[in-house]
């Protein structure tokens, strides 16, 4: 077998500018950080997004795991193991905004939480939050006792 084989390359790329490195205390630390970036598309379409932090709560970065569905959320949640591994972070933050404003977390958010906890606990990985947002407020899991 003399022919070249040509397989598909996987890359994590982490492009980090030099920029403050912003500290997350509190899930309103959190929703401030979301809100103003991606104002354009909160009240548009539903968007999970992951805030990754290392062990002194530093953000590490955020990254956009699921966007485009009107009423439903898909949350894949190998996808967000995979991003809090390849990141090499201690804890995430999950939020998903909620363009009709409805704050009150439904049967699926909880199922989904229980999942990323069970998950997450095989990597040593913290959830630390689990966030719904719209544009002017959010509910925390972790601020209601939920985590």
């Amino acid at each position: 077998m003399n022919e070249q084989v040509k397989l598909p390359v996987v890359e994590l790329v982490y492009r980090r500018k030099p920029t403050k490195k912003y500290k997350v205390e509190s899930a309103r630390d959190a929703y401030e950080l979301l809100v103003s970036p991606f104002k354009d598309t909160i009240e548009h379409h539903i968007s999970t997004r992951i805030i990754l932090l290392n062990g002194s709560n530093r953000v590490l970065g955020v990254s956009t795991v699921s966007e485009g569905a009107l009423s439903y959320n898909i949350t894949d949640v190998r996808f967000i193991l995979q991003l809090a591994i390849l990141s090499n972070c201690k804890g995430v933050i999950i939020c998903i905004n909620q363009p009709s404003g409805d704050l009150e977390p439904a049967k699926l958010d909880d199922e989904l939480v229980e999942q990323l906890k069970i998950a997450l606990s095989y990597v040593d990985i913290d959830l630390l939050d689990y966030i719904l947002y719209c544009e002017d407020d959010y509910y925390s899991y972790s601020d209601n006792g939920k985590l």
